[in-house]
Order: structure tokens, then C-alpha cells, then sequence
């Protein structure tokens, strides 16, 4: 199968859980032996060596804004198709990339099903307008949790049958090791409980409320210590919260994490804390599980198809202080109940969230749409 693929990015450094999955799942639909054809800007980086990769470069210097690329994209998208005749149009994006596709069908008479990817809705008057459009003119819409297909379903009143869940998944690279001495060292957290918050400084994230968390945690547990891995809009505010807290001995804040650290960071640390109060699919937490980590997490979103409450770590409230705080004493005072839970946790993620399973799942979804494309297509053709 030849799969047109139009797109914003695949950086090798990506942390962003929508370009993290986009990158893994297209480097494992390669493997499978699917041949993608890329339409990237010029100065976007892809990784190195990726097989059946092939990556055609767009006359443009920069990302376009979403408005524009319904304009500019259909012809290249078709420049694609006149040189190698494709068999599916994907669109990783609904806002960016979906009307383009569609625009480009319409436009060009491509006789080829569209097959959209979507994590999750934020807040936005655009969503029914955009999005909701085009979940709905799209032939399917490959989502990453039941939370995003209900989601899809329920506000913005897609079909249930146009969405098919493929779970996302997780390196191999991810995996438990000892603490490694040279960072545990560098960040001065030698012999400490190190509890980790590790993503983008947003606002849906909700560090906020973990820094109050903490505030209290430490009252009981002054050796428990919390690394906040990552960077964004909020950290010096989040850096004055902490300060005014008299969280300066207790919290660190690393800014930003390369790519080549990111294992290690699980490593150093003895518990996941992750209140988001919206998921798509949540990368981080699966991510740790998959180094042998417990988790704390909140109960909002996808995180709870992740991790099961009571087996691999807690599922609380993202609004309930006490159960964080709770939750956050008993991992820190019970080592043996850190690696049950910890082993459990691992066990879960080669089970259900590795990207062979989900590149699996998404061919098979590729395959039945293109055949029931094929079979409509025959079909017309007979009845003509």
C-alpha cells in the first residue's frame, strides 16, 4: 500500500505527544512494509535511514498557518499522485492538513479514500466548523483512546463508526535500568525519593496544583523530592509559585530535556506524578510505565485507559489535594509496593502499547477502508 502523507513535522528531537506519534507510528507502518510518501516544508528534520520513506520537499521556508495550507497543499499533494499514483491520503491533522486533503480529492478527482488522525479536542469555537467537518467527509478517523472517539462522538456528533481506536505506543529503549549516577549527581539528588512530573509547562498540565501538592507532601516527607522535566509558557511562573511556597529545596525545574535524556529522567526517578486535566492519549505515562515506574495520575481524559488504579499506581481526582497527597506518601514509604506496582506497569505496556501493536492496528484500519473504497468504486462502475 502507497500512503500520501502531507505534514508539519517529524523532528528526531520532537517531545510533543502529537509529533512523537506521528514519527513512530509512520518509522513502524514503514517496517510493515507500507511505502509513505511525505510532504514536509524544507527546513523540517526527519529522521535518518527511515526505509520507505520517501520525502518531498515543499517550496516554503516555514510552516504554514492551518488558513493557508487548505490553499497551497492540494497541488503538490497531486504533483505527488502524477508522479506515483497512491492508494490512501492521510491526514494527521484535522485543522492543518484535512481540508487540504479534501480540497485536493474534490479539486483533482484523486480516486482515493482519506484517512484522518486525531488525539484530542481542546476548547475552541472552530471545533464543529473544522474538525467536526471534516471527521465527517473523511471515510475514517483513526483516534488513539475510547475517550477521543466518545469525545468525537459526543460534542461534535460524529458517526461512532467513522472513528477506530489504534492505542498509541512506546519505544523498547523505554525500559528499567539503574539510576544513572552522572545525572542523579548533576541534579543534586543523591539519596532523595524523586517523584517526576515530565512534559510541556502548560496549562492543561495542571503543575499548579502538583506545586500545591507538595507544599504539603513535604510538611511529612522533607527527602521527598519533585523534578518538573520539561519547559513552556508557565515556568517562570511556576518557578515564582514554588519560590513562594518555600518549595526551593524540594522542587526542581530542568527546563528543557533532549531526546537523549529523556530515558535516563525516568530512571532517576521513583514515581510518575502526572495531574493533566486533559489527554488525548498520554505519552509520558506510558512512557514510564514502560521503565518500571508506579503512577499517580489524574482521572481525566484517556489517562485512565493506561494504567489500572490499584495495579500500576493510583487514579485520582485532579481537583482532590488529599489523594495526590495521599497517594504520593504511600509510594514514597513503600518500596516493595514502588516495584509491584512498577513490574505490574511494565507488564501492561508490552501487552497493549507498543508500536508494532499499534501500527498493527492501524494497517488493518488502512486495509478495510481501502478495500470497502475499492468495492464502492467496482461497484459504481458496474452499475453504470
Amino acid at each position: 500500500m502507497r500512503v500520501c502523507t502531507p505534514h508539519c513535522g517529524l523532528d528526531p528531537e520532537a517531545r510533543l505527544g502529537g509529533e512523537v506519534y506521528e514519527r513512530e507510528v509512520l518509522r513502524a507502518l514503514a517496517d510493515r512494509g507500507m511505502a509513505l510518501e511525505l510532504l514536509l516544508a524544507r527546513h523540517k528534520r526527519v529522521p535518518d535511514g527511515v526505509r520507505n520513506w520517501t520525502v518531498h520537499r515543499l517550496p516554503i521556508g516555514r510552516g504554514l498557518r492551518w488558513p493557508v495550507a487548505a490553499l497551497v497543499l492540494p497541488r503538490f499533494i497531486k504533483r505527488v499522485y502524477d508522479a506515483r499514483p497512491f492508494d490512501v491520503l492521510r491526514a494527521h491533522s484535522l485543522r492543518y492538513i484535512g481540508p487540504a486533503a479534501l480540497r485536493a480529492r474534490r479539486l483533482y478527482g484523486l480516486d482515493v479514500p482519506i484517512i484522518a488522525h486525531h488525539h484530542h479536542l481542546d476548547g475552541g469555537r472552530l471545533n464543529s466548523l473544522i474538525e467536526g467537518w471534516v471527521m465527517k467527509r473523511v471515510e475514517r478517523v483513526v483516534v488513539g483512546s475510547e475517550f477521543a472517539k466518545r469525545q468525537a462522538s459526543e460534542v461534535l456528533g460524529v458517526p461512532p463508526e467513522k472513528l477506530s481506536i489504534a492505542y498509541y505506543g512506546v519505544e523498547k529503549r523505554f525500559a528499567p535500568g539503574p539510576k544513572p549516577e552522572a545525572l542523579v549527581r548533576r541534579l543534586g539528588l543523591e539519596g532523595q525519593i524523586v517523584a517526576l512530573f515530565m512534559g510541556a509547562l502548560e496549562a492543561r498540565k495542571n503543575l499548579g496544583f502538583l506545586l500545591d501538592v507538595w507544599a504539603e507532601v513535604v510538611r511529612e516527607r522533607p527527602d521527598v523530592r519533585l523534578l518538573v522535566a520539561g519547559s513552556g509558557p508557565h515556568l517562570t511562573r511556576l518557578q515564582r509559585q514554588a519560590r513562594r511556597l518555600g518549595l526551593e529545596q524540594h522542587v526542581l525545574f530542568t527546563g528543557h530535556l533532549p531526546e537523549s535524556e529523556k530515558v535516563d529522567c525516568y530512571r532517576t526517578a521513583d514515581l510518575l506524578v502526572f495531574p493533566s486535566l486533559m489527554e488525548g492519549f498520554g505519552l509520558v505515562v506510558v512512557e514510564a510505565m514502560s521503565c518500571g515506574l508506579p503512577a499517580i495520575i489524574s482521572n481525566r481524559g484517556s489517562l485512565p485507559e493506561l494504567l489500572c488504579d490499584g495495579e500500576g499506581g493510583f487514579v485520582c481526582d485532579p481537583a482532590d489535594r488529599g489523594a495526590f497527597v495521599r497517594s504520593v506518601l504511600r509510594l514514597a514509604s513503600e518500596p516493595d509496593l514502588r516495584r509491584k506496582l512498577g513490574s505490574a506497569n511494565r507488564e501492561r505496556v508490552d501487552r497493549m502499547f507498543r508500536w508494532d501493536l499499534c501500527a498493527a492496528a492501524t494497517a488493518r484500519v488502512y486495509d478495510e477502508v481501502l478495500a470497502q473504497w475499492r468495492a464502492g468504486a467496482a461497484g459504481h462502475r458496474r452499475g453504470a
